[in-house]
């Protein structure tokens, strides 16, 4: 496909998004329906898209475009690229540009690529400049991180294997065991080191979280999800671990995924939870806003309102009451968001101070997102001291 017949077929899955049809199933559908595109078309199609719902208010599409089109127009504009190079009307792609393609000029606040709600939330906890920072990392494509499994190999060595399939990876300062693809990333998890369990696919941000926990006894990941979490702490200790998820579901990938490392990860169900014995470390990856990862999930940044911010709060205090149930006396409680929202990070630390006063808080920190990693929230109390 040339670049014009890309923003052409970006056009089409805009027009799905904009009739409420996911991002993800708008991609699989116009995939589906277009067997000609390959690999690479499908990957480049992909970054279109997702960029342009990153970029949606700089681009004059928030809260509602004049039409897909204007939309992709818009988005080239604001990503510094000439529209004309891609709107020629010559093989596949969209008529050349006229009169009637005029995209507003975005504002200031407009290039933040946030709402107006979340803007004025973030500059009354960091300050404005602070705030222009992370809505500029956000508008961006993420980074591709690996996590290197040290029980099976090193960081250098796991370079130097990809890099014999021109896959160049660079260290992350965030953790010991980051390596940060730089290019090639899509070629990663078809090297045979993958299958080996040399590596998984991790944020930085979130691997320097499970460095910072100390792991003491029996742990229990109480909201393990795909098993990420779990899987950087066992490789890290050697621990046998406990995966629990109130969806068993979200928890299938788990056993292949430790088998494949090399780990003992055991799962539990949520209804076995209660006959097991108590836990020395309890980590609660808590389902938050997602706001610290927004590149990565960027419907989610124009979706959320306060009262769903509200609602995450209130769903996280739940979780944290029921964590500490299963923690053992002299135990230690981690408690972990992708989220930058006071709210949910500092506010839930004040939280639990104030209503549990048998835990006692040891250390706190915050990740904000940035060019090599996403925005994580990490605070950890002791049981009983």
């Amino acid at each position: 496909m040339t670049p014009g017949a890309r923003v052409a077929a970006q056009i089409d899955i805009l027009e799905a998004i904009l009739s409420g049809v996911p991002a993800e199933k708008a991609l699989t559908n116009w995939a589906r329906g277009n067997r000609f595109a390959g690999s690479k078309d499908r990957a480049a199609l992909r970054d279109l898209v997702f960029q342009a719902l990153r970029c949606r208010r700089s681009a004059g599409a928030w809260p509602a475009p004049q039409s897909a089109r204007a939309w992709a127009i818009g988005t080239l504009r604001a990503n510094g690229e000439d529209p004309n190079e891609f709107f020629t009307g010559i093989a596949h792609a969209p008529a050349a540009l006229c009169a009637d393609d005029v995209t507003p000029l975005p504002s200031d606040r407009d290039r933040l690529d946030l709402q107006d709600w979340v803007i004025d939330l973030l500059t009354q906890q960091y300050g404005a400049e602070q705030t222009a920072k992370i809505g500029a990392v956000l508008r961006h494509r993420a980074p591709i991180t690996l996590r290197v499994n040290l029980q099976k190999t090193t960081r250098a060595q796991l370079q130097a294997e990809l890099a014999k399939a021109e896959i160049e990876t660079a260290p992350n300062l965030a953790s010991d065991t980051a390596l940060t693809v730089l290019s090639n990333p899509r070629r990663a998890v078809l090297q045979p080191c993958f299958e080996q369990g040399w590596f998984e696919l991790q944020d930085a941000a979130s691997q320097a979280v499970a460095d910072a926990i100390a792991l003491n006894g029996r742990v229990l990941d109480y909201c393990a999800g795909g098993g990420g979490k779990s899987l950087a702490l066992a490789a890290r200790s050697g621990s046998k671990i406990f995966a629990h998820d109130i969806s068993t579901a979200r928890m299938a990938e788990i056993a292949p995924r430790a088998a494949r490392g090399g780990h003992d990860i055991e799962v539990i169900a949520p209804q076995d939870l209660a006959k097991s014995a108590k836990f020395e470390t309890v980590v609660c990856d808590l389902p938050c806003s997602g706001s610290g990862a927004w590149r990565r999930s960027p419907e989610g940044k124009w979706s959320l309102t306060p009262k769903d911010l509200e609602a995450f709060v209130r769903l996280q205090r739940d979780i944290i009451a029921k964590s500490i149930t299963y923690l053992a006396p002299n135990g230690c409680l981690a408690l972990i968001t992708c989220s930058i929202f006071e709210a949910e990070n500092q506010g839930q630390r004040q939280f639990v101070s104030e209503n549990f006063p048998d835990l006692t808080f040891c250390s706190t920190e915050q990740y904000l997102p940035s060019a090599t990693q996403d925005g994580l929230y990490l605070v950890i109390f002791k049981k009983g001291i």
